[in-house]
Formats: C-alpha cells, structure tokens, sequence
C-alpha cells in the first residue's frame, strides 16, 4: 500500500478539524466572557447552548490535533531509508 494513502486524508482532516475547533474555542471563550452573544437556537437557555459549543467544538480541535500527531507518526515512521549497496559507496 502507497504510504499517501493513508496520509493524505489523516492530513486533510487534521488540517481542517484542528483549525475549526481552534477558532471555535476562541469563539466559545469570548461567548463565555460575554463579549458576544450565543444565540441560544433549540436549546432551552443560553448557557445550554454554550456548553454544548464548548463540548463539540473542544472535540474537534483535540481530534484534529491528535489526528495530526498522528499523520505526523505516521510520515515519520513509514520514511524511506537509504541502504548502502555494498559496491563500495557509502
């Protein structure tokens, strides 16, 4: 199996979910501090939907930050290594 195979989409989602839970933790934080207003949309009060928020979007940026390390591991271990051919050439 191509070593991009399991890369590519391990890479694409970690840059996508990290940089989604990163900014939505920020987002999370101001609505906390009461520098913006959460709308509350199906839940039954604001500090509901801002748990919720807290909860799903800190899963994002750990799953995406993890699924990172793991690409990372991944490239790491699975890098070609030269061989010495015995011909004399180091």
């Amino acid at each position: 199996m191509p070593r991009w195979l399991p890369l590519a989409p391990a890479l694409i989602g970690a840059a996508t979910l990290a940089p989604y839970g990163a900014v939505g933790i920020v987002y999370a934080a101001l609505g906390t501090s009461g520098a913006v207003t959460l709308s509350r949309g199906d839940f039954p009060t604001s500090g509901d939907a801002l748990l919720v928020a807290w909860i799903g979007l800190g899963a994002f940026a750990v799953y995406g930050i993890t699924l990172g390390v793991a690409a990372w591991s991944y490239l790491c271990r699975t890098r070609p290594v030269c061989v010495a051919t015995g011909a004399g050439i180091p």
